[in-house]
């Protein structure tokens, strides 16, 4: 009875929650400004913000909002901190705002402090939707990208068919306070919790630059010597530990599961060090933001929020995706 009950209670806020988004994004009104300036035909300025510019990850979303820009004939700024840094990212969302910008994507990682600025931007008519990131009650108009805890249970349940049901595990993150790293750290841990023979021993914050990376992965791992899993939840940490597997003579000893497909983390498949690794399709969260604001302001085309997914990497598909690379396919 508890159960079933608990399983109406998860079911009933899922449903207040879309709802709610819905009712918002029924409620949104268009800035006449915008609607003016697309009826003359004149191209929007949109902007793509995201939460850390300065790691090789954002490239490729980069790329995304940038082929969308000169399909869709719109001029797309993909912009934000260097470094996670979210009062920086607030003002320069709002510097946007002030400054009549025609559409926002936003990479959501702190709700506390973001969702007051998307709401004021949403008030002032400018269309805003959130991709990679999407922190939960934001008045946001439509999401793209994947469902971040989903990705942490996926991730979890492949770590378990290579480490089996026992055994020391750590989770290795470059923001682990950020909303996405909470939502895969959540999934993760849902997952290796059935297992009582599993123990997680903690979650390491490495930070996003490099050699300080290194070095947390590195101390981290000969502290705990017994560990026999890890699950990496980013770009950042990912090919650092492959790297760290490979050069310590651990590829074997060590199972590793992480995120993105970085050309290291790539090599570290084929080389063994990294067992799997899942794409979330960062073209594609850089690429349909953008393509959305300009179909919702120019032609009416609802924004509705698209699930970019969770893509398998391992030993049995890694050179099909080295080849990609090769030719220049925006692979991240």
């Amino acid at each position: 009875m508890r159960a079933s009950r608990l399983v109406s209670i998860v079911v009933l806020c899922v449903v207040m929650v879309l709802f709610s988004q819905l009712v918002w994004a029924q409620d949104f009104k268009l800035a006449e400004r915008i609607a003016a300036k697309a009826q003359k035909g004149e191209p929007l300025n949109i902007k793509v913000v995201y939460h850390n510019t300065g790691i090789n990850f954002a490239m490729v979303l980069k790329r995304g909002a940038e082929e969308a820009a000169k399909e869709f004939g719109v001029n797309a700024e993909f912009t934000g901190p260097v470094e996670p840094n979210v009062e920086a990212q607030v003002a320069m969302i709002e510097n946007f705002i002030a400054s009549e910008v025609d559409g926002l994507a936003i990479s959501n990682v702190s709700a506390e402090a973001l969702n007051p600025v998307i709401e004021r931007a949403i008030a002032a008519g400018i269309p805003t939707v959130s991709f990679n990131s999407d922190a939960a009650g934001s008045k946001r108009l439509a999401f793209f990208g994947q469902d971040l805890v989903q990705s942490g249970r996926t991730q979890a349940e492949i770590l378990v068919e290579y480490m089996g049901t026992r055994g020391k595990v750590l989770i290795f993150s470059c923001d682990a306070a950020a909303a996405w790293s909470l939502d895969r750290e959540k999934g993760v841990r849902e997952v290796l919790g059935k297992y009582p023979e599993i123990q997680i021993l903690t979650t390491v914050n490495t930070g996003v630059e490099e050699y300080t990376a290194y070095s947390a992965v590195e101390n981290a791992l000969l502290a705990n010597p017994d560990v026999v899993g890890i699950a990496t939840l980013d770009a950042v940490t990912t090919p650092l530990v492959g790297r760290y597997i490979l050069r310590n003579g651990l590829v074997g000893k060590i199972k590793h599961v992480g995120h993105d497909l970085l050309p290291e983390t790539l090599q570290n498949i084929k080389s063994g060090a990294t067992n799997a690794s899942l794409s979330q399709d960062p073209f594609k969260q850089g690429y349909l933001p953008v393509k959305a604001i300009y179909e919702f302001v120019v032609k009416g085309v609802p924004l509705q929020s698209v699930d970019t997914g969770v893509l398998r990497v391992d030993e049995k598909n890694v050179e099909e995706f080295l080849e990609k690379l090769e030719k220049g396919e925006p692979i991240g």
